[in-house]
């Protein structure tokens, strides 16, 4: 099986995810032959059916924190990999509040569905797990979920790292040090700041502290849509020294070769 990424959404904040103008449905991660789901967000279902993505091939639905936009499907994707509950089938790996909530918030994960996978992984940051030939490592974040997480993908020819939404500091940026390729969740553009996200300024000098062969940024808001995150991440890229890209919806990239493999895929928005 090809190892890809595909970005089936690169929506992040509620006007753009609420209309569409970016999709909202996470991330397929195809590594060595094992499919990972990352952080279903509303219409993951349907965009992976526009990209030709069997969510039954998925042997691990992975949830960084419980904000709409990272989790809403999580429920209806755990029924479409196990067709509800018949074929019990692969792993949860998600924070605290996603699986039990805490006393302001019910938690994400419904109880019908806790059955439908063969395990749950409930972790913090700094966890280490063994999902069959990939080892993936849970890293801290700083945002408005106290309980969320990021996530490191070790393979023995590539590590791969994905931020979720975080503030910048020198600790969380080094967790990131050992990744050939870092995906930044960069909500906004120069000059507008947001506690518990990135900027561009911020993500300059997350980079710079990371130093990846390759920064993929994602997860725009209307405010870094506006000023084009192709633009932006030019600036990136100009002030980091690192080779950066903007995400689009249905963007894929090989891990292996990076660059030199990315391609499109058609995942039209669809009408309001």
């Amino acid at each position: 099986m090809e190892n890809l990424i595909l970005f089936l959404g690169t929506g992040g904040d509620s006007i753009v995810v609420g209309k569409q103008i970016r999709a909202s449905g996470g991330m397929v991660l195809e590594l060595e032959g094992n499919q990972f789901l990352l952080d279903p967000g509303p219409g993951c279902l349907a965009r992976a059916k526009q990209a030709g993505i069997s969510i039954r091939n998925t042997i691990a639905v992975l949830v960084s924190h419980a904000h709409t936009n990272h989790s809403n499907d999580l429920n209806c994707v755990l029924e479409a990999m196990s067709v509800s509950g018949l074929d019990r089938i692969g792993v949860l790996v998600a924070n605290k509040k996603v699986i039990n909530g805490d006393e302001k918030e019910l938690p994400v994960l419904r109880n019908r569905n806790r059955g439908f996978v063969e395990k749950i992984l409930e972790l913090g940051a700094g966890a280490k797990i063994g999902i069959n030939n990939i080892n993936i490592r849970t890293t801290k974040t700083k945002h408005f979920d106290s309980e969320g997480i990021g996530f490191i993908f070790e393979t023995p020819r590539y590590s791969i790292g994905y931020t979720s939404d975080t503030e910048f500091t020198e600790e969380i940026a080094d967790q990131y040090k050992r990744c050939g390729m870092l995906i930044l969740n960069c909500k906004h553009p120069k000059g507008i700041r947001e506690p518990g996200h990135l900027n561009t300024e911020d993500a300059v000098l997350f980079l710079k502290k990371a130093k990846p062969k390759l920064a993929v940024i994602n997860h725009f808001g209307i405010k870094m849509i506006e000023a084009n995150p192709l633009y932006e991440a030019r600036e990136i890229q100009k002030e980091s020294g690192v080779e950066v890209i903007a995400a689009k919806d249905g963007l894929l990239i090989n891990p292996v070769s990076f660059s030199s493999r990315m391609r499109q895929i058609s995942l039209e928005p669809f009408s309001e």
